[in-house]
């Protein structure tokens, strides 16, 4: 058992026949994870995306899966399904925040327990674990075939192109599973917050600011007064933030400004809220004064996931499966987004960050506890065979 975390009590016979197989796997495990990692796929680069799904479609394809490629201006996103019912929805991204060049800046290498490079934990060891945990499934009597994948290629960017396939294939799957990374090993994620990506832009009028500011209506000032209300929407004990991170105006320090913008992000943990929150910034920016004009583009990008009672029942599950593993698993929260947001917009009950543990995603320092491949990997195994086992009255693990 890993020394990340700490250990309930004595795994059972079955887990510990799991742990095993996986630890007979993880050297490939790892050297899969290596390959993946020396490959720069940031969004938006295309022969990286490609270059990792050429080598993780035809080890989905020897399990007997069907798989099929769905193009984009990112790169191509795939999709593997088995043929059996129920369904399973396991998903992960393999794009990634850097840039081309940096795999090979900074390889990928283990040193003091912890596996280091680019995307290494985000979230390329979770696609590791999702392979291998298929053919762990595999095993258990072809279970591996209820399984739908979903492997996109954009969700660093809020997955703009590949949310349709979420909203098309995670629909009649009794569960789903998103392998981002866990913080630590006794948690997975239940709950996230929502996005809002806003966009506010001020025309007013330009005039002499010296020879005739009486003739001018300055968006600056409007903005000004727009940035301080929405500021003061900021709900902390609500879980309600209203951030204008950027912002843009005016031609020079002597003209009354004719033009300002900004880009306001939102965070909010209900769907409601979220709608709310829209409707308010839509008040504030009614115009000041006559001659504003005032246009508010954008949205809510991400809705919540909410922790409701079929994730709470689904939690349980997951649960359950833990202390077998001898984990007490917690429910965690975050401020972030993933895919699991689409996926519980879509109906469907999701758990996330159930891939192993790691830290300080998106910088040069990100890193993978390699002791946690092996239970985390077993706790996805463990936790999906035995719901389908429930649902379909075959053996589990």
């Amino acid at each position: 058992m890993a020394s990340v975390g700490f250990r309930l009590e004595e795994p059972t016979v079955q887990a510990q026949a799991l742990l095993d197989q996986f630890a007979r796997w993880q050297g490939e495990m790892l050297g899969l994870l290596e390959q993946l990692v020396n490959i720069d796929s940031g969004t938006g680069h295309a022969p990286g995306i490609e270059a990792i799904l050429d080598i993780l479609e035809p080890r989905l394809k020897e399990l007997g899966l069907t798989t099929r490629r769905f193009p984009s201006p990112v790169g191509p996103h795939l999709v593997a399904e088995g043929s059996r019912e129920p369904r399973v929805l396991l998903m992960g991204h393999i794009d990634t925040v850097f840039p081309v060049g940096t795999a090979a800046r900074r390889p990928f290498r283990v040193e003091g327990g912890r596996a280091y490079g680019p995307g290494v934990m985000d979230m390329k060891a979770g696609i590791v674990s999702m392979l291998y945990v298929l053919k762990a499934l595999a095993l258990a009597g072809g279970l591996h075939e209820h399984a739908r994948v979903i492997i996109n290629a954009d969700e660093e960017i809020s997955s703009p192109h590949s949310r349709a396939l979420v909203a098309e294939y995670a629909p009649g799957c009794t569960a789903a599973f998103v392998f981002e990374p866990a913080r630590s090993m006794e948690e997975v994620i239940t709950l996230r917050k929502g996005v809002g990506d806003v966009t506010i832009s001020v025309k007013g009028r330009a005039a002499h600011a010296g020879a005739a500011p009486q003739d001018g209506l300055s968006a600056v000032e409007e903005l000004a007064r727009i940035t301080l209300a929405l500021h003061a929407l900021t709900d902390l004990e609500r879980g309600i933030s209203v951030n204008v991170g950027v912002v843009s105006g005016g031609t020079a320090r002597n003209v009354v400004a004719e033009h300002a913008r900004a880009r306001v992000d939102l965070r909010f943990p209900t769907k409601a809220d979220g709608e709310a929150l829209m409707e308010r910034i839509r008040e504030i920016c009614t115009p000041s004064r006559p001659g504003y004009e005032i246009e508010v583009t954008g949205g809510m990008t991400r809705p919540p996931l909410e922790r409701g009672p079929a994730i709470e029942a689904l939690f349980a599950h997951v649960h359950a499966a833990g202390r077998e593993l001898g984990l007490e698993l917690v429910q965690s929260s975050s401020g972030g987004v993933s895919d699991a947001n689409l996926i519980a917009d879509a109906g469907v009950p999701v758990i996330d960050s159930i891939g192993p543990v790691g830290g300080k995603a998106h910088s040069d320092d990100e890193y993978l506890e390699v002791d946690s491949i092996v239970p985390r990997a077993a706790l996805a195994t463990l936790a999906i065979s035995q719901l389908l086992a429930r649902q379909t009255k075959e053996a589990a693990w």
